[in-house]
């Protein structure tokens, strides 16, 4: 029983947490109940009034009473509904009605306040309307001879022995109206209101319809006394004849019916005849049924000519293959290596070679040919169906792309482009078409279009769009995107955007395009032109590219060191500003145009060392996040960092590619969109989502796998394109291509960027950030003998475990934990993550040069520093692979200088000398696989 007590206790607690939770506090709880119970007892009051019956008891008109209780609420009912109505008679269903109001307005709408001044209120109503009762409606009531009930009954007799039967009536109005309105505030003059709406909405034709009668009637009138008065001023014809006869009767003789004639050519009407009132009224209005004032009416006929203008489906067919048909797609041509060498850097970095165009898919033969039948017979049915939706227009124009046909439209005069939009989905269902994009304005032209989706679609190969070298030939960083709705090559210039948002759902096509945008560059660009950060936290998107020689990092898959990374670009930016400010450039296009001569001379270094770590070339930088949302979600920020690049990067190189599955307020926010004018958004879905991205619907049209709109920073207008198809047996082939032909280059200060920490770098002497090397700390750890030897086991193992240092080399926790703590402030071991072993920051090859650096400062040796120039060569470019028999060194060769430039032990000397924050770290070269 205890047991019960208690689980039932424990029950009751945690109904009451979950009631508290959900925001029902005890205050709410009350209130409800009360609301209830209010509910239940005008229910109750409202049945006992309505059932109520007279020979029920208490009731003293009847006597004995009926067996039993009419009452549907029994006795308690029958004696509620008695004492009501022989109290108030009718006030009592006042009081009931107000009691109702009052309970669905403080359970629906709102709570009620002042309730003691409203309860007044409703007492006030409840007599006056007994009194009036009493006074207007003697005789009638539920109770016989007690019309009014008690309280009206009094008060009839007080207000007319004082005031008579007018002053009582108007004192009783009066009461009823104040009482209402101290109860019902506003809501008592809502029915009045209403009723003066009506009424003034019925006026207007009430009014004309009473004047159009008056005129009609006057009129007649008016012509009927006209009439009245020409008749008795005419004389008759006797009195005429007799004249004429008196004056002359030859005359009279000859001439008998001359008057009779002029008699009826003047008044109409001879002797006999009767004024027919409706004739003379009929015989106005029949000129004026054909006054030119309803010409007008009949104006629109020519509006509606066209339809008369319907044209046979032979004559139609006809008409449509007259129509000049564009196929852009007719004339491919796929490109070789010469279309490309307009845009290849052939000089710089002798030894690396560009992946060849026969690693590429060849593009798609005679799908314009196959498709000119079927968008003519569409054409057809398009113009068919605006006829049958009253739309008048023709089709003037036919422009077939990859994967939609645009149809030009020329509307009649008049015709709203409203009309069309408003049919687009009906049209669509004429067209048996999946959905239908109407483009309101076509530049240059008084045409509308309407983009209807091909039955197939072509496959836009890179290796078609290299082709048009006129196109691209002049760009510094060209993308091929593919082909826009009239099958023209849609490239564009990142350099020129300067950044890209790209938006789109699964499926869409989104990851694609960032293939061919990679690809594009790859063939364009050398590693000592281009260099690239992709950040991919699906770990399968962008993995395809990580042994490219443009990479500057390994492809990075975790958000924390996404953001650092980001951190560390705004610092490069930075950096790079300042070598422009110094060299006197605008920006990176003109430093790049500089010859080593004017460099020096402007730079002006002070020995040697300082001129070995001048920058001759500055690359580009791309980075290239492929999904948005996991990185503002991981960071706030990172909406900074991107914002900052986004405003500044473009004139020292720095580019931006941002991609997203979630084009919500809250991952495109207003200052990332507004700093990114370049966007490309493929299937969304809702036009919600299309507003975020372009400012405008449509992408929630669109078709999926690969088709997209695209905006240009230069213009407002969307083109649809259908993005370029580069599968992965294609990226395999580059891939591999170019592994075989270089290696990437790693920047050293990206690579010791430990993960959620601040990026790398700084300006030389400032304290090294989290997450860098601490060369310091390196030579203290080195003090103790296992130290090297622990350093070798984590990188071989790939883990930095406390458990492994002890089994390895036979230690004790303490030391081992020792060597942990160590590496890590070293900068060769990640954060503490718990029970979760550290991860391994460093490659063998750079803690060989962390060891060589670290004797170099032990000895005393001035060693080459971490400095703010990348050395003497463009940028630290990757040295091409020899040819297969003989394999490059790991490591930095003595390739990586300038030829007559000092080498490390020269540079050594004036490394701790102060430097202008140029270019950053030296890079890190990857392992060889």
């Amino acid at each position: 029983m205890a047991r019960a007590i208690g689980s039932g206790r424990v029950r009751t607690e945690r109904v009451l947490r979950r009631a508290a939770s959900a925001g029902l506090d005890a205050d709410g709880v009350a209130r409800s109940v009360l609301w209830v119970m209010q509910l239940a007892g005008c229910v109750f009051v409202a049945a006992a009034l309505w059932s109520f019956s007279i020979d029920d008891w208490p009731s003293g008109s009847v006597w004995p009473h009926a067996p039993g209780t009419r009452n549907w609420c029994g006795r308690a009912g029958a004696w509620v509904a008695y004492r009501m109505l022989h109290a108030l008679d009718y006030g009592a269903w006042a009081l009931a009605g107000l009691w109702a109001l009052h309970v669905v307005v403080t359970g629906f709408v709102s709570r009620v306040g002042q309730t003691v001044a409203r309860a007044l209120g409703a007492a006030l109503m409840a007599a006056s309307v007994a009194g009036l009762q009493r006074l207007l409606g003697e005789g009638s009531g539920a109770i016989p001879d007690l019309s009014g009930g008690v309280i009206g009954s009094v008060a009839h007799a007080e207000l007319t022995g004082r005031f008579g039967g007018l002053g009582a009536f108007l004192i009783l109005g009066v009461a009823l109206l104040v009482g209402a309105v101290v109860t019902l505030d506003a809501w008592v003059f809502i029915v009045p209101a209403w009723a003066w709406g009506r009424l003034r909405a019925a006026a207007p034709p009430v009014a004309s319809a009473t004047a159009t009668a008056a005129t009609k009637t006057a009129g007649a009138w008016a012509r009927w006394i006209q009439w009245a008065r020409a008749r008795l001023a005419r004389p008759s014809k006797a009195q005429s004849a007799a004249a004429t006869h008196k004056k002359k009767r030859r005359a009279a003789q000859q001439q008998p019916a001359a008057p009779a004639a002029i008699d009826e050519n003047a008044g109409g009407l001879g002797g006999t005849e009767a004024f027919d009132p409706d004739q003379s009224l009929a015989q106005p209005e029949a000129p004026a049924a054909a006054q030119p004032a309803e010409a007008p009416r009949a104006a629109p006929a020519p509006e509606i000519k066209p339809a008369a203008q319907a044209l046979t489906p032979e004559q139609l067919r006809a008409k449509i293959s007259k129509l000049p048909l564009r196929f852009a797609a007719s004339g491919k041509k796929a490109a070789t290596e010469e279309d490309l060498r307009d845009v290849q850097n052939q000089t710089d970095l002798e030894g690396y070679r560009f992946p060849g165009v026969d690693l590429l898919e060849e593009p798609e033969p005679g799908y314009g040919v196959k498709l000119e039948a079927f968008v003519r017979d569409q054409a057809s049915a398009l113009e068919r169906a605006l006829r049958e939706y009253r739309i008048d227009g023709e089709v003037v124009g036919i422009d077939s792309g990859p994967v939609i046909t645009f149809y030009e439209i020329r509307l009649a005069a008049g015709t709203k482009v409203a009309a069309l939009q408003s049919v687009a989905s009906d049209l669509a269902r004429s067209l048996r078409a999946v959905n239908i994009r109407i483009v309101p304005n076509t530049a240059g032209r008084d045409t509308v279009g309407i983009e209807v989706p091909n039955p197939h679609k072509e496959k836009v190969r890179l290796k078609e769009l290299m082709g048009k070298s006129e196109v691209y030939g002049g760009m510094s960083l060209p993308m091929f995107l593919g082909k826009d709705a009239a099958g023209n090559p849609l490239i564009a210039d990142l350099s020129k955007m300067p950044h890209m948002l790209i938006a789109g759902t699964t499926g869409s096509g989104k990851s694609v395009c960032m293939g061919s945008i990679l690809m594009s560059f790859l063939y364009t660009k050398k590693p000592n032109e281009l260099k690239l950060v992709l950040v991919d936290p699906k770990m399968v998107e962008l993995s395809q590219f990580k042994d490219v020689p443009h990479l500057m990092c390994p492809v990075v898959t975790e958000m924390g060191k996404a953001a650092a990374i980001l951190e560390w670009a705004v610092r490069k930016m930075d950096e790079r500003y300042e070598l422009l400010m110094e060299a006197g450039c605008r920006d990176i296009g003109a430093y790049n145009a500089l010859s080593w001569e004017e460099l020096r001379e402007r730079f002006a270094p002070a020995d040697e060392a300082e001129e070995a770590r001048i920058p001759k070339k500055l690359p580009f930088i791309v980075f290239v996040i492929d999904e948005l949302a996991d990185l503002m979600m991981t960071n706030k920020e990172v909406e900074g960092s991107i914002v900052r690049i986004a405003q500044k990067a473009r004139a020292v190189g720095i580019h931006l590619i941002v991609a997203t599955q979630r084009p919500q307020a809250n991952v495109v926010t207003g200052l990332i969109k507004a700093n990114m004018p370049s966007r490309v958004c493929f299937k969304v879905a809702s036009g919600m989502d299309s507003r975020i991205v372009m400012d405008q619907k449509g992408g929630e049209l669109l078709l999926g796998q690969g088709d997209m709109l695209f905006l240009s920073p230069r213009s407002s207008e969307l083109a649809r394109a259908q993005g370029t198809l580069v599968d992965d047996k294609e990226i395999r082939k580059v891939v591999k291509f170019l592994r075989e032909v270089a290696e990437p280059t790693f920047e050293r200060s990206l690579m010791q960027i430990r993960t959620g920490s601040a990026a790398a770098g700084g300006l030389e002497g400032d304290e090294s950030p989290e997450g860098t090397i601490d060369h310091d700390g390196l030579t203290a750890a080195q003090a103790d003998p296992l130290f090297d030897k622990a350093v070798d086991i984590a990188l071989e193992t790939k883990i930095g475990s406390v458990s492994m240092l002890q089994r390895r080399l036979a230690i004790g926790y303490t030391r081992a934990s020792r060597l942990i703590d160590a590496m890590g402030k070293a900068g060769i071991l990640g954060d503490h993550k718990g029970t979760v072993a550290r991860e391994v920051l460093i490659s063998p090859d750079v803690w060989e040069q962390m060891k060589a650096q670290a004797a170099a400062d032990a000895s005393g040796s001035a060693g080459q520093e971490d400095g703010l120039f990348a050395g003497p060569s463009p940028d630290n470019q990757p040295q091409p692979s020899e040819p297969p028999a003989d394999e490059a060194p790991d490591g930095l060769g003595s390739d990586d200088h300038e030829p007559g430039s000092p080498d490390e032990s020269d540079e050594s000397a004036d490394a701790d000398a102060e430097a202008p924050p140029f270019e950053t770290d030296e890079p890190v070269r990857s392992p060889r696989r």
